[in-house]
Formats: C-alpha cells, sequence, structure tokens
C-alpha cells in the first residue's frame, strides 16, 4: 500500500486484523511504516542489498511512545540511509543491525526484563549504522554518534552509552569484533539525582492548569500522576479491565510495572472522582492514542509539558517529580517508610536481609490508608475539602 504519510494519517492508522501491514510514502519510495495486528508501529527503510532479490526492511523507530521518532526525523534517518547505501562486501551476519538482532535475542531476551526498551534505543539510535559492518565502526563514530544524541537529549545520550557499550561487549566476546570502540568512552552527561519536590502551592498551580487548560487525556494524567503517585507509563497504559470500581482498586499487570511485580494501587476518593469523569473511548484502554479507541496510548507529551509550564508558571520540574512530591508528601503525614515503598512498588530494602525473603505482605490496607490521607492533603492545598468528605469544585 502507498500513500502520502502524514503525521495525522500515521495516527489514524489501525492495525490488521493479523499478519502485519507496511504502508508506503509515496513522497520518499522506499520509507514507509508496519504495523503489526499487535498494535506494534515502526518506521522503515527498505535497501537491497548486491545481488539481493528483494530489499531488506531496516527499523529505523517507532512514532510511538516512550521512544517516539517524529515522521519529519524517520525521513530523514531514511535518506541518510539511502545515501550511504550498502558496502558490496557486506554480508547479512556482520552488519550492525544484525548484531542487535543476535545481541537482542541472546543477551538481553533472557535476562534483561527491558530488553524491547534496549532493542528500541539501539535500532533508533544506531540507525546510521545499520548496514556497516561492525567491525568498521570506530571510536571516532561512536563520540560523533553520542555528541549527536546529547544536543537533544543529554540524559538520553548517557542510556545509549550504555547500551552501546554491552552489546559491542557481547560482541567482543562472541569474537565477533576484536576490539571495542566504545572502550574507555565516557558518559557526555553528568547526571545528578534529582530531589525536586512541589510546593503546595506548586501542586495546586499544576493542578489547577492540568484542569483548566489540558483537560481530557492529558490534565486528567498529570492529576492521577499526583494522587497514585504511579509512573507515568503505567497510567498511560491504564485499561478499563484493571480497575475495580466498587473495591477502589486499579491493578497494574506485571509486564507494566519497573520492578516486574503486579502492583495494586488503592484509588483514593479524589482518584476515584477523577476516573469517573472520563470519557470511555472503548473497552481498551482509559487513555487511548485516539478517539477511535486506538490500541497504543496517547503521546506527545513533551509538547503537554510546555504548555504546563507556560500555563501553570511552575517550571524547572519534571512529571516524575509528582511521584516524588507525593512520596515526601506521605513521609510527612506520618506514614511508614516501608508503606510509602510499597505504594512506589520499591522493592524490599537489601538492609532487611533474609525477611525480606519471607515477606509477602501487600500492605494493601496501609497502602490505601496511606493514599486516602494524600488524597485529602491534596484536596486541601488544591481548596476542594469540605468537611462532608465529598469533593467537589469550590465557585
Amino acid at each position: 500500500m502507498r500513500r502520502k504519510l502524514t503525521d495525522l494519517a500515521v495516527t489514524r492508522m489501525k492495525p490488521p486484523a493479523t499478519g502485519r501491514l507496511e504502508v508506503w510514502d509515496s513522497t520518499l519510495p522506499a520509507f514507509g511504516i508496519r504495523i503489526t495486528s499487535t498494535g506494534a508501529r515502526s518506521w522503515v527503510v527498505a535497501l537491497r542489498r548486491p545481488g539481493a532479490k528483494h530489499p531488506s526492511r531496516i527499523k529505523l523507530g517507532t512514532p510511538d511512545e516512550p521512544d517516539r521518532m517524529s515522521l519529519a526525523d524517520a525521513r530523514a534517518k531514511a535518506r541518510e540511509l539511502m545515501q550511504t547505501g550498502v558496502p558490496g562486501e557486506q554480508t547479512r551476519s556482520d552488519t550492525v543491525s544484525a548484531v542487535i538482532e543476535q545481541f537482542i535475542a541472546r543477551d538481553q531476551r533472557p535476562r534483561n526484563r527491558h530488553w524491547r526498551e534496549a532493542e528500541r534505543i539501539l535500532n533508533r539510535e544506531l540507525a546510521p549504522w545499520l548496514n556497516r559492518p561492525i567491525r568498521d565502526i570506530a571510536r571516532r563514530d561512536v563520540i560523533e554518534l553520542l555528541d549527536r544524541t546529547a544536543d537533544r537529549a543529554p540524559i538520553r545520550a548517557n542510556r545509549v552509552l550504555a547500551h552501546t557499550r554491552r552489546m559491542f561487549g557481547w560482541a567482543l566476546e562472541r569474537d565477533l569484533i576484536n576490539s571495542s570502540p566504545v572502550a574507555g568512552v565516557r558518559a557526555p552527561t553528568r547526571e545528578v539525582a534529582r530531589d525536586r519536590v512541589l510546593a503546595p502551592a506548586e501542586l495546586a498551580a499544576v493542578w489547577r492548569a492540568s484542569d483548566e487548560v489540558l483537560g481530557w487525556p492529558f490534565g486528567r494524567i498529570v492529576q492521577l500522576l499526583i494522587v497514585t503517585a504511579a509512573r507515568k507509563g503505567e497510567v498511560i497504559r491504564m485499561a478499563w479491565r484493571d480497575l475495580d470500581i466498587e473495591r477502589c482498586i486499579w491493578t497494574v499487570p506485571r509486564e507494566l510495572t519497573k520492578a516486574d511485580r503486579t502492583h495494586e494501587v488503592p484509588l483514593s476518593l479524589l482518584a476515584m472522582s477523577i476516573i469517573a469523569g472520563l470519557p470511555r473511548v472503548g473497552d481498551g484502554l482509559v487513555f487511548p492514542a485516539n478517539r477511535q479507541g486506538s490500541v497504543n496510548p496517547v503521546s506527545g507529551f513533551s509538547r503537554v509539558k510546555v504548555r504546563l509550564d507556560q500555563m501553570s508558571g511552575i517550571t524547572g520540574w519534571r512529571l516524575h517529580d509528582l511521584r516524588r512530591t507525593a512520596a515526601s508528601g506521605m513521609a510527612q503525614l506520618g506514614q511508614p517508610p516501608q508503606v510509602v515503598a510499597a505504594v512506589l512498588n520499591h522493592a524490599p530494602s537489601s538492609t532487611m536481609g533474609i525477611t525480606a525473603v519471607y515477606n509477602r505482605h501487600r500492605y494493601v490496607d496501609e497502602k490505601r490508608a496511606a493514599l486516602d490521607a494524600w488524597g485529602r492533603e491534596v484536596e486541601r492545598h488544591i481548596g476542594l475539602a469540605n468537611p462532608g468528605g465529598r469533593v467537589e469544585a469550590q465557585s
């Protein structure tokens, strides 16, 4: 299938019932998007190797969060690969693309629960190298790649370095290369542990801007981040089937959690009032990418965050800081550290020793008490609390 690819056209594309669908761009031949029946989407470019009967599909990245590559960036990378071409002496097994595939299958997938993230980062950030023999990658290539990434996303450049270092180390162990071009390369960005906690007035300003300016879906997502202390990736992938309205429980599936275990989040009165006001777009995701009930979650938070800062007047913070703010707030309200850790779905402290192995208490009641107390505190900050215990807007 061939058509002119635009941001709107890509957003409206639906996955096929079975197999996969490839839609090729009418303005840039050999560039397109692949959509599988599971909803996975990726930008691809088709390049023909010398002597090959059919072109090979090279993955460039994905139009979806969390590692979104824009249509414009994908086109630019496709043009770059078309101009670079495929060396005539190159074989399928020694390309960077092939090594990434082997590395993910043999090293990452068996032992790294987040192997999909490693696969996305390597295929996206190393796109200019994918058709090159891995032995041709030099230290200068690595440094230039990291510099370009750091100019765009400083912290991400460190992640790219970590995954690239591990892949080349694996290739060295497998005798695919004689030396690693990443050896001795330092992280391009100095990382400092964040300690940003929003003050009550700041939290109220963010809440009001989320409610009055952003609305659905982004405003409601921000508000749920505040009251549940959940991660953004968990909230945007919230599904209606995971919400038990009668018990006021949101069950985050194991595969969506960083801790690799199912996480029960008791929903406070404030959280339930937010969920009760949400439009139901189909029976899948609570926050789908479009109003047709996409299987992909909503994306585009970078632009939304800029707008939220402008309208709230609060700057110098990240969405993840809302999680730290909630945790700090619960601690200030007297909640025990192990209960706050349970709310955050953190692993038991290593200081617990053997006790952590046997302590499988899920702290559901304690988590409910903590989140209920935090919900009431948020109500107080934003001016929604009233003696009757209900939540209602003040005139």
